[in-house]
C-alpha cells in the first residue's frame, strides 16, 4: 500500500479540477470585459483616425489638401470611411479570435519554413565537408572554432550563419583567393578527427530540427498552444468558447492584444495608401517598417497621436535622404490615452490578467505536485510479500 505524503494535505487532482471550475467563470468575466472594450474601440475609432489625418496634414503641407477639387475631397472622406466601417465590423471577439488563429498558424509555418531551410542548409554543409576535408577549418565563421560552445539568447533559426548555412555567393568564392594557410601546430587534431566531430555535431543538429519540424507541422486546434500544461478535459474544451484553464485563458488573453495590434496596423496601411493615392502623401512605409516600430525595434521622432515619424537616413519616394516621413499608426496604446473609457476598460482588464496570473502560479504548484506524485508513488509501493525475494 502505498505510503501518504505527509506535507500534502490536499489532493492535486481536486485542486485542478477547482482550478478549472474557478477559471470557466472567469472566462466569462474576461470575455465581457474583452467584449465591452471592443465596443468602446468600435465607436472611438472613427474620431480617433479623422483627428490623426487632421493632425498630418497639418503637420506637413495645410494647402495640400485645398488644392483638390471638391470630387476629389468626397471621394477621399468616402474612401477613408469605408476603411474604418471595413475595420469596425471586424472588431469583435469571434473576428478578433479567427485572427489570432490566423497569426498563430502564420508563425507555425515560417518557423517549420526555418527549420526545413536550416536542415537543407546542413545537408548541403555535410555534403560539402565530405567532398571538401581539407576546407573545414577554413569555413567557420570569423570568431568562431571548431569545438567551442557559444552561448546566445536567439535560437539557431534566426541565426542560420553561425553554422556555416547558406552562405553568400562572394563568401563561398574567398578560400580560392585567400593566402596560403597558416601552418598547424602539431598538437592539433587530424583531419580524420575533425571530421568525425564536425559529422557528429551536424548529426545531432540534423536530429533535432527533423524533431521540430514534426512538431511544428502537426494541426492546431484553437487550445493547442497550451499543450499539456492546460491540465482540461479536451471533452470540456469542445463545449466552451474561450480556454477552461488559466494557463491557456492568459495566452488567449495575450492573442487577443496581438491580433488587435495587427488589425489596427492594417488599418493604418490602408490609409496610408489612401493618402498616396489621392496625392496627400509623398512616401508610404511598408507595412515591416510598420510591425518593427510596434514592437518596438526602431526609434521613432515626436508626433501627434496615432501618428508615426520617422527619419530615413536614405531617399524614400519624392524625399530626399534625411527627410522626416510622417504616417498614420493607429495604436491601441495611444487610443486609451486620448479616450477615458477606453483606458477604464484597459483598467478592468489588467485587473482580470492579474487575478489570472494568480490562477496560473496556483495551477503551476498542483501541476508539480502531480508531477511530484506520480513519481514518488513506485519508489513508495513496498515490494508484494507474495513475489520471490531473489
Amino acid at each position: 500500500m502505498p505510503i501518504s505524503d505527509p506535507s500534502s494535505a490536499y489532493n492535486p487532482d481536486e485542486q485542478l479540477a477547482r482550478l478549472g471550475r474557478l477559471c470557466r467563470l472567469r472566462s466569462i468575466a474576461v470575455y465581457r470585459e474583452q467584449a465591452l472594450y471592443l465596443q468602446v474601440l468600435r465607436d472611438e475609432l472613427g474620431p480617433a483616425v479623422r483627428q490623426a489625418l487632421f493632425s498630418l496634414m497639418s503637420e506637413t503641407d495645410p494647402l495640400r489638401f485645398n488644392r483638390l477639387t471638391e470630387g476629389q475631397r468626397t471621394r477621399f472622406h468616402a474612401a477613408i470611411e469605408n476603411l474604418i466601417n471595413r475595420c469596425s465590423v471586424l472588431l469583435t471577439v469571434e473576428q478578433q479570435m479567427h485572427l489570432a488563429d490566423q497569426i498563430q498558424q502564420e508563425q507555425l509555418r515560417h518557423q517549420a519554413r526555418a527549420s526545413r531551410q536550416m536542415l537543407q542548409g546542413l545537408q548541403q554543409a555535410a555534403q560539402q565537408q565530405q567532398s571538401e576535408p581539407s576546407s573545414q577549418l577554413s569555413d567557420l565563421p570569423p570568431g568562431a572554432s571548431g569545438g567551442s560552445v557559444e552561448l546566445s539568447m536567439a535560437p539557431p533559426l534566426d541565426q542560420p550563419q553561425r553554422f556555416g548555412i547558406q552562405a553568400p555567393p562572394e563568401s563561398r568564392s574567398r578560400p580560392h583567393a585567400s593566402p596560403a594557410p597558416v601552418p598547424q601546430p602539431e598538437s592539433q587534431p587530424s583531419h580524420d578527427a575533425v571530421d568525425g566531430a564536425i559529422q557528429g555535431d551536424l548529426d545531432v543538429l540534423r536530429s533535432l530540427f527533423e524533431l521540430a519540424g514534426e512538431a511544428l507541422e502537426q494541426p492546431s486546434s484553437p487550445g493547442s498552444s497550451v499543450g499539456g500544461s492546460s491540465g482540461s478535459n479536451p471533452i470540456e474544451g469542445e463545449n466552451n468558447l474561450l480556454p477552461t484553464m488559466p494557463v491557456a485563458l492568459l495566452q488567449w488573453m495575450d492573442s487577443m492584444d496581438l491580433a488587435l495590434s495587427r488589425r489596427l496596423r492594417n488599418l493604418s496601411h490602408a490609409v496610408n495608401v489612401q493618402l498616396l493615392r489621392s496625392g496627400l502623401a509623398q512616401a508610404l512605409l511598408p507595412v515591416n517598417l510598420l510591425e518593427t516600430v510596434l514592437i518596438g525595434q526602431m526609434e521613432t521622432q515626436a508626433s501627434p497621436s496615432n501618428l508615426l515619424r520617422l527619419q530615413l537616413p536614405l531617399a524614400m519616394g519624392d524625399l530626399g535622404p534625411g527627410m522626416d516621413v510622417l504616417c498614420v499608426l493607429v495604436r491601441s496604446s495611444e487610443l486609451e490615452f486620448d479616450s477615458f473609457r477606453l483606458r477604464r476598460c484597459r483598467r478592468r482588464l489588467r485587473d482580470q490578467h492579474q487575478e489570472l496570473l494568480k490562477m496560473v502560479r496556483q495551477q503551476r504548484h498542483w501541476e508539480r505536485r502531480c508531477l511530484d506524485r506520480e513519481a514518488r508513488t513506485p519508489w513508495q509501493t513496498p515490494p508484494d510479500p507474495k513475489s520471490p525475494a531473489d
